[in-house]
C-alpha cells in the first residue's frame, strides 16, 4: 500500500474523530439548553403559583384607595341638577333612618356579648362550686381548680378558631377602621364574617379569662354594622339584592362607617359624646 493511502486514512480518522467531538459538543449544548429551559419554566411555574397564592389570600383590588373626593364634572353637575327638593330630603329622610339602625344594632350586638360573656362565666364558675362541694372534705380541691382551667382553655381554642377562619378579626381592629376611614381599603375589613368572628371572640376571650375587653371589637363591630346596613347587600349571600338605590359611593359608606364606629363606642362604654368625639378625632381625617 502506498504512502498516499495511508496518508488519505489518517485524514479520515482525523475528519471521523472531529465530526463525533463536533456531535458531541452539539448534544451537550443541547443538554444544556434543555435543562436551562426546563428550570426556568419550572421557575416560571413555581412564580406563577406563588402569585396566584398570593391573590387568593390578598386581593389586589382590596387594597386600592378609596375615592372619597367628589369628581365635580358635566355628568355630576346633570346628576345633580335632575334632583329635586323632594329627593333632597328623602335622601336625607334615609340617611337619618339608617343612622339610627346602626346605633341599634350596634347596641344590640353590645348587649348580646355581655349576656353570653354573663352566661359563660355562670357555667364556668356553677361547675367549679359544684366540683368544690363534692371534693371539699376528700382534700380533692385541686380538681375544681382543673375545671377552671379547663372551661378557660376551651374558651380559649374556639375564640383562636374563630380567629384563624378570620384572621382580620384578630386584635381590636382599631387600626384597620383607622385605615378604612384614611381611604385605604383593607381586605374584608367589614364583612359580616368578620363581625360574627369578631363578636363571638370577644365573647369567648373575656368568658376565658384573657386580659381584654369588649371596647376595641365593638369599634370594629359598629363599623362593619355601618358599613353594611345603608348599603342593603352582602357579598357573602349574593343572592341579597335588594331594589335599594341610595349611598353606594365610597363617601356615602365613610361617613356610615364612622357612625358605626361612634355607635360602638357609645355602646362599649356607655358615652354618646365620647363616641363622637372618638369619631372625628381619632378615627376620621374626612368629615
Amino acid at each position: 500500500m502506498s504512502r498516499h493511502a495511508y496518508t488519505n486514512i489518517d485524514d479520515i480518522e482525523r475528519s471521523m474523530e472531529a465530526m463525533a467531538s463536533h456531535k458531541a459538543g452539539r448534544d451537550e449544548k443541547n443538554s444544556l439548553m434543555s435543562s436551562s429551559s426546563s428550570s426556568v419554566k419550572s421557575k416560571g411555574g413555581k412564580n406563577k403559583r406563588k402569585l396566584a397564592r398570593a391573590k387568593s389570600v390578598l386581593p389586589v383590588k382590596d387594597y386600592e384607595s378609596l375615592d372619597y373626593d367628589v369628581c365635580y364634572n358635566v355628568p355630576h353637575k346633570q346628576w345633580i341638577e335632575s334632583y329635586s327638593k323632594y329627593t333632597y330630603k328623602h335622601i336625607a329622610l334615609m340617611r337619618w333612618i339608617m343612622v339610627a339602625l346602626i346605633g341599634i344594632v350596634t347596641g344590640t350586638i353590645a348587649f348580646l356579648i355581655n349576656v353570653g360573656i354573663h352566661y359563660l362565666r355562670k357555667l364556668k364558675y356553677q361547675e367549679f362550686f359544684r366540683v368544690y362541694d363534692l371534693t371539699r372534705d376528700s382534700g380533692t380541691v385541686f380538681l375544681a381548680l382543673l375545671v377552671i382551667a379547663g372551661f378557660n382553655v376551651f374558651y380559649s381554642i374556639f375564640a383562636g378558631i374563630l380567629v384563624a377562619i378570620e384572621p382580620i378579626a384578630a386584635g381590636s381592629g382599631i387600626p384597620e377602621i383607622k385605615c378604612y376611614l384614611n381611604g385605604i381599603r383593607m381586605p374584608r375589613v367589614a364583612r359580616i364574617r368578620t363581625l360574627i368572628a369578631k363578636a363571638c371572640g370577644v365573647l369567648f376571650s373575656v368568658a376565658g379569662g384573657f386580659l381584654v375587653g369588649k371596647e376595641g371589637p365593638m369599634i370594629h363591630s359598629g363599623a362593619i354594622v355601618g358599613a353594611g346596613i345603608p348599603q342593603l347587600r352582602s357579598f357573602i349571600w349574593n343572592k341579597l339584592r335588594l331594589p335599594y338605590p341610595y349611598f353606594r359611593d365610597d363617601k356615602d359608606k365613610r361617613d356610615f362607617v364612622s357612625c358605626g364606629a361612634a355607635a360602638g363606642v357609645a355602646a362599649a362604654f356607655g358615652a354618646p359624646i365620647g363616641g363622637v368625639l372618638f369619631s372625628l378625632e381619632e378615627g376620621s381625617s374626612f368629615w
